[in-house]
C-alpha cells in the first residue's frame, strides 16, 4: 500500500499548496505570487539533487531535452499555475481548482494527435464525465449580471489553466525522454522564477508581507517539490495507471479544505462536480 499511499498523500500535498496560495492571493497578486512560489521551490529543489547525486550529470545534459523540460516548466507552471490563481481570485479555490484539474482531458486529446498515441473507447468516458462536471459547475453562476460575468471570467481563466499544464505535461514528457526529472527540475525551477519575476515588472514596488511571503513559499516546496517527488515515487512502485487516478483526489480535498480553512461556500454540486472529474481522469489514464 505504499504506492497508493503516496499517491493519495501526493493529491493532498498538492491542495495544501492551493489553498495556501489562496490566502496569500488576498494581497498579493497572481504573477507575483507563482515567481515567489517558483524561487522557493527552485531554493529547495537544488540541495535534494546534490543528496541524490544527480547533479553529477549536469555535464551531460542533452540540450533539447533541456529545452523541452524548461519550455514545459514556462508554460504549465509559469502560465498555468497563474491562471489558476487568477482563477482562485475571481472563484475561489474551490471551482477554479475543480476546473484546472480537467487538465488530463486536454492531455489526452494533444497526446492522439502529437504523441500518435491510440483513442481509446475509455476516453470517450473519461471526457464525457469530465464534460459532465463542467456543465455542473457552470450551473453554479451567480443569477446577478455583473458576478455571472465574473464567475463566467473565472471558469475560462481555470480552463485555460487546465490547457496550459496539458501543454506543459506533452512538453515534459518529450524532454524526460532523455533527462532524469529530480535533475530537470533543479535546472528550469530557477529559470522558471526568473522568467517570472522578468515578466511581473520588478521594479514597481510591492509591499509583500512576511506572513504572505511564508505561505506562498511553503506552497511552492509542499506542491512542486515534494508533492512531485511523492507523486513520482508512487509512479515508480504502482504504475501511472493507478497512481493518477489517486491523485485525482486532489480536487476534492481541496474543495473541503478551501471550506474549512478558507470559509468558502461548497455545495452539493461542487463536490459531485469534483468526484467526477476524479472518475473521468481514471478512464483517461
Amino acid at each position: 500500500m505504499v504506492g497508493e499511499t503516496l499517491a493519495i498523500l501526493s493529491a493532498l500535498l498538492q491542495a495544501i499548496s492551493t489553498v495556501l496560495s489562496a490566502e496569500a492571493l488576498k494581497k498579493v497578486e497572481p504573477i507575483w505570487s507563482n515567481a515567489i512560489k517558483s524561487l522557493a521551490a527552485a531554493v529547495v529543489m537544488f540541495p535534494v539533487v546534490a543528496v541524490t547525486g544527480d547533479l553529477v550529470n549536469l555535464t551531460n545534459v542533452n540540450l533539447d531535452a533541456l529545452f523541452l523540460v524548461i519550455l514545459a516548466a514556462i508554460v504549465g507552471f509559469g502560465f498555468g499555475d497563474t491562471f489558476l490563481f487568477k482563477s482562485i481570485i475571481l472563484i475561489g479555490v474551490s471551482k477554479a481548482y475543480t476546473i484546472s484539474f480537467t487538465s488530463p482531458l486536454f492531455t489526452m486529446i494533444l497526446a492522439v494527435i502529437f504523441l500518435n498515441e491510440p483513442f481509446l473507447l475509455k476516453y470517450l468516458v473519461g471526457t464525457i464525465l469530465i464534460v459532465v462536471s463542467l456543465a455542473i459547475i457552470s450551473l453554479e453562476l451567480e443569477k446577478d449580471k455583473g458576478q455571472k460575468d465574473i464567475d463566467l471570467k473565472g471558469i475560462m481563466t481555470a480552463i485555460a489553466a487546465a490547457i496550459s499544464w496539458a501543454v506543459g505535461t506533452i512538453l515534459v514528457t518529450l524532454g524526460l525522454r532523455n533527462i532524469s526529472v529530480l535533475l530537470a527540475n533543479a535546472i528550469r525551477f530557477p529559470i522558471l522564477a526568473f522568467f517570472l519575476l522578468i515578466i511581473s515588472k520588478p521594479r514597481e514596488k510591492r509591499e509583500v508581507t512576511r506572513g504572505d511571503l511564508l505561505l506562498l513559499s511553503a506552497s511552492g516546496v509542499i506542491g512542486m517539490v515534494l508533492g512531485g517527488i511523492t507523486f513520482l515515487l508512487s509512479i515508480q512502485l504502482i504504475g501511472a495507471s493507478r497512481a493518477s487516478p489517486l491523485n485525482a483526489s486532489s480536487p476534492v480535498l481541496a474543495s473541503l479544505m478551501s471550506r474549512a480553512f478558507l470559509r468558502e461556500k461548497v455545495t452539493v454540486r461542487l463536490i459531485l462536480s469534483a468526484i467526477l472529474i476524479s472518475i473521468g481522469i481514471y478512464f483517461l489514464v
